[in-house]
């Protein structure tokens, strides 16, 4: 598991995200270069409060960007572990 860092999540399309702290589950660094960035993320939300949870969690469209490269990531939620699901898109 990766040291916690800020992502960036949009929810429905939102112009402006929401920066959350996650720790991602995988033993590497990530890639600076596009390319090289993994098909499938996971990880979980490290202090999320509960407001920011339900948001999420009612969010018909989630998005999300988890470094410099600017690699959209569609993920899924499940908020009893308040862990996620990544895919590039």
């Amino acid at each position: 598991m990766l040291a916690p860092r800020t992502i960036s999540v949009y929810l429905n399309n939102a112009l402006s995200p929401i920066h959350q702290d996650a720790e991602l589950d995988c033993s590497a660094t990530l890639p600076e270069v596009i390319r090289e960035m993994p098909e499938d993320v996971t990880g979980h939300f490290t202090n999320l409060d509960e407001t920011t949870a339900h948001e999420i969690e009612a969010a018909s469209k989630r998005v999300m960007i988890l470094n410099a490269t600017r690699v959209l990531y569609t993920f899924t939620y499940d908020p009893a572990s308040k862990s996620f699901t990544a895919h590039k898109r």
